[in-house]
């Protein structure tokens, strides 16, 4: 490669040939264009590689390989391995999600103005499977109302306070992981990606990293998040591999004696949040009379408030640094 990319961008794919052009083009239309892609092929059954081979050839900028199934976080560890070594910016691309055309351009802005910030992030907009916008505006909120620790309440972070280890031991509002650029060294500090996870192994990325710094908000929707029925957030099972990655967290060595204090002090503030919510929506579901609603609502309480008391999660996992 004769040109010297400053942004990696790494985009695992399987069997997504529906939408891997649309994704390519828009990364070919950034207005940065200091960047390379990676396309790593993960035992696609459809026209996925060829698709990815026919960009590759028309610009140089773009790479496509192919690698035996075996998931999106070996899929981004591979590719991570191949960044060209000058580059100073990394990005995980997903194969079915466009960028906005000042995507790279507005990120890569945020982290020279802060040179603190590890990283830099935006907001999405949703739209289907045939590119047709989806509730505008909406995602684009949820990711707006990012839930902080602030002594012992989780509150509504300020928009012009970046986003930290106290706010994403909560909860990913960092999704898809399009939304995000990180300087290189930080994943060479966090470590590979946990190819153990099936789900939610990019927010547990996403906490590894805030563990080194803090994420630079950009209040402006850099990309257009594809919900169809193939989403990995759909799939059974994700739900149990974000519980896992909390639990991770909670108990990891990495911690600093200040993140592990967050961690259990946000461990009771989460319950007493949605212990409120869903109070909150048993009281609704009373009011429009819809008795049975209400009453599964109510049977959670007890739950939370036992994990309240209690101040830890369970079962208690601990995991060796994933080194590279």
């Amino acid at each position: 490669m004769s040109f010297q990319p400053l942004i990696s961008v790494v985009v695992p794919a399987r069997d997504a040939g529906r939408f891997i052009g649309a994704t390519l083009d828009s990364i070919i239309e950034q207005s940065e264009e200091r960047w390379e892609c990676i396309v790593v092929d993960d035992g696609s059954e459809d026209d996925t590689f060829e698709i990815a081979q026919r960009y590759a050839a028309a610009d140089r900028r773009i790479q496509a390989y192919r690698v035996n199934a075996a998931g999106a976080s070996a899929a981004r560890n591979r590719g991570f391995r191949r960044v060209a070594e000058r580059s100073e910016f990394v990005s995980f691309m997903d194969s079915d999600d466009v960028w906005l055309p000042h995507a790279l351009e507005t990120l890569l802005g945020r982290l020279k103005q802060d040179e603190a910030a590890l990283g830099s992030h935006g907001l999405a907009d949703l739209i289907d499977s045939d590119g047709r916008p989806l509730t505008p505006g909406v995602y684009a909120e949820t990711g707006r109302e990012r839930l902080g620790l602030d002594g012992r309440r989780l509150v509504r972070w300020p928009l012009d306070r970046p986003t930290s280890f106290d706010v994403l031991i909560n909860g990913n509002v960092l999704f898809p992981p399009g939304l995000v650029l990180t300087r290189r060294y930080g994943y060479e500090r966090a470590g590979r990606f946990d190819e153990a996870l099936t789900g939610a192994e990019d927010w547990d990325m996403l906490i590894r990293l805030s563990r080194l710094g803090d994420f630079a908000f950009v209040n402006d929707v850099l990309l257009h998040y594809r919900r169809h029925e193939d989403n990995l957030g759909a799939r059974p099972g994700i739900a149990a591999q974000a519980w896992r990655v909390r639990c991770i967290a909670f108990y990891a060595s990495e911690n600093s004696t200040a993140q592990q204090k967050a961690a259990k002090r946000g461990w009771r503030a989460y319950q007493v949040y949605i212990a409120r919510d869903r109070l909150r929506a048993a009281r609704r579901a009373l009011h429009e009379r819809a008795f049975t609603e209400a009453v599964g609502l109510a049977a959670r309480l007890p739950v939370h408030a036992w994990r309240c008391v209690r101040g830890y999660p369970l079962p208690r996992v601990v995991r060796k640094p994933l080194a590279w």
